[in-house]
């Protein structure tokens, strides 16, 4: 949030040396304060304006702001209501970015209250920094309903009503449906099963009304919310059968390594650019359509042909499945088929992620480990090439730029390490970070990373923009660059 936090004001005027005029009291830093004084201190009613313009106006006792006034910063932020020690504390009300924020502050922040966006929606309930936090309730614009237990703006448990008359409840991640959960729908019809990313999935119970008025329970199967008396009968309508499945997965390692085997070997006085492409969770078909695209992007940049490993589930088993137990051992088949020294190392890795910094991996009802940070930390750290890129698009990557930071590396995340990022929904061809930074932004130049990448998040902040997301909820896209790579990078080949 842009809300600037105060010191409290305790000034005493013989400690400040402050010069007495007509007009008021000028302070050593150039702030100017006009009304009542007591035994040296302000006392009273009266206004100090700082030298940015910022500006308050109310009551004062013993050199603090103390009781009600109004605090107006020169970003157009604005409070009005009760102070304490120089801070807003008690009944109050903040507006900033045509967002309002109305109740109880405590401290300089927003502890209970109401939450008005501009776009008409409406959070009621607990508050840490200034985002929803704790029990509350939040109204989007046409009617819906999200009420439960939030963490840093986002529900996590409780239930969500629509304006169509669906209910559900249980778990959420992501805004979506995510763990147990009930889900009504507008006809009556029930269903308890286990969901992801807001879609019934795997074994469950379908509760409905047949013609005859008859309450009818059904034991049976989901797939992305479509129901089917078994998992048998699932495999059967879709096309894939058990044993298919079964000989895909003991094919997996020849498959893996009949990719590796295809690697063209490395060019000695060129810049080779080896490159490790992963599309994580394959229940979601945006991740493996992105990667095509990036080759792509990517060849017509770097000339990665024959060279250039791509692991992705959801795939349609196009290519080797993305597993920890894969990406490690192509990253190592990648390492040593490049020059240490003269080749780039680039990574480019898009999935969901968790709050954790979890890299998303996931196919069918095969159980996979997801990829950790720490995963990469050491994977990354044992190998020989020295200088290397790193691409992550999932919700909150930005924890991998904090911890893969290195003279020699350049990491560019899609989001903050608290934040989500966007464009991963089922009817995506990219998410929307990669789609910036491989589209438009890629004519800045991949010679110059730091230009690149900026020019990449205005393009993803132009886009949040244009789909009404608010400023507090921006993905904010994250880089480290090192100074290292940087003097390699710019050196000619």
């Amino acid at each position: 949030m842009r809300y600037t936090h105060l010191t409290p004001l305790f000034l005493l005027l013989s400690a400040c040396e402050p010069t007495l005029f007509a007009g008021g009291t000028a302070l050593p830093d150039g702030s100017v304060y006009q009304g009542d004084l007591q035994e040296g201190l302000f006392h009273g009613r009266g206004q100090l304006r700082w030298p940015d313009g910022s500006h308050y106006r109310g009551e004062f006792r013993e050199g603090r702001m103390v009781g009600k006034g109004v605090l107006a910063k020169t970003d157009g932020c604005l409070y009005e209501g009760e102070f304490l020690n120089g801070e807003p504390h008690g009944n109050g009300r903040y507006t900033c970015d045509e967002i309002e924020w109305v109740g109880e502050f405590l401290a300089g922040k927003i502890h209970q209250g109401v939450l008005n966006w501009s776009g008409g929606e409406t959070y009621n309930g607990e508050f840490l920094d200034f985002d929803p936090h704790g029990e509350g309730w939040l109204t989007t614009e046409d009617g819906s309903v999200y009420q439960g237990t939030f963490e840093y703006g986002a529900l996590l448990q409780g239930s969500y009503t629509d304006s169509e008359g669906s209910r559900y409840t249980g778990g959420f991640e992501y805004s979506f449906y995510s763990g147990v959960g009930e889900l009504t729908q507008p006809d009556g019809t029930v269903i308890h099963a286990t969901f992801r990313y807001g879609k019934a999935e795997g074994e469950g119970k379908r509760i409905r009304t047949d013609r005859e008025g008859n309450i009818v329970e059904e034991p049976g199967y989901f797939s992305k919310g479509v129901y089917y008396p078994s998992e048998k009968a699932w495999r059967t309508q879709t096309g894939i059968p058990a044993a298919h499945a079964e000989t895909h997965l003991y094919s997996e390692s020849e498959r893996l390594q009949s990719a590796i085997d295809s690697l063209s070997p490395q060019r000695q006085g060129v810049r080779d650019v080896y490159t490790l492409l992963v599309g994580g969770d394959g229940t979601s078909p945006v991740f493996a359509k992105e990667l095509n695209w990036v080759t792509e992007r990517l060849d017509e940049t770097f000339d990665i042909k024959g060279r250039v490993l791509r692991l992705s589930n959801g795939s349609g088993f196009n290519f080797p499945l993305a597993t920890r137990t894969s990406i490690q051992k192509g990253l190592n088949a990648l390492d040593q088929l490049l020059d240490p020294q003269e080749d780039l190392l680039l990574i480019h890795l898009v999935s969901h992620g968790a709050r954790n910094g979890d890299f998303k991996i996931a196919e069918g009802k095969i159980p996979l480990n997801d990829l950790t940070v720490e995963d990469g930390k050491q994977w990354l750290g044992s190998v020989n090439a020295q200088h290397q890129w790193i691409v992550i698009s999932a919700c909150f990557s930005g924890q991998w730029a904090d911890a893969l930071s290195h003279p020699n590396r350049i990491i560019f995340t899609s989001a903050a390490a608290d934040r989500s990022s966007f464009g991963c929904s089922d009817d995506s061809q990219r998410t929307w970070f990669s789609s910036a930074l491989y589209g438009e932004a890629l004519a800045s130049g991949a010679g110059n990373p730091k230009a690149w990448f900026e020019a990449a998040k205005l393009k993803v902040i132009e886009m949040e923009q244009e789909q009404g997301i608010e400023e507090h909820a921006h993905s904010l896209p994250q880089y480290s660059v090192g100074e290292n790579f940087l003097t390699w990078w710019k050196r000619k080949p």
